[in-house]
């Protein structure tokens, strides 16, 4: 049997299946679906829930400011320090093979 969506869930549907999500995102994709639920089954929690769906599919580049559109900002890719140390081994490298390329 397939369960009727409510209004928020259906538009939420229909973003998904335009978005290009990464398998990394799933689950905030599964939040943003659990909250457009509980949108829908009590509309009077949309003040609590609202910005907060709102702010998960901003994360998931959802939303215009999330693109970077119409004035949005796109926050800059976390690196960890794992990540930082790859970058700097990997400059070194080009350097020494003398690619032209600054360490």
């Amino acid at each position: 049997m397939k369960t009727r969506l409510g209004p928020i869930s259906r538009a939420l549907a229909e973003s998904l299946r335009a978005a290009k999500i990464h398998d990394a995102d799933l689950a905030a994709v599964e939040l943003a679906r659990r909250y457009a639920a509980m949108i829908d089954a009590g509309p009077d929690t949309i003040a609590d829930l609202g910005p907060k769906l709102l702010a998960t599919l901003t994360a998931l580049g959802m939303t215009p400011a999330g693109r970077g559109a119409k004035g949005g900002t796109v926050a800059a890719p976390v690196t960890s320090a794992l990540d930082e140390l790859r970058e700097r081994r990997a400059r070194k490298g080009r350097a020494a093979a003398g690619d032209g390329t600054p360490p």
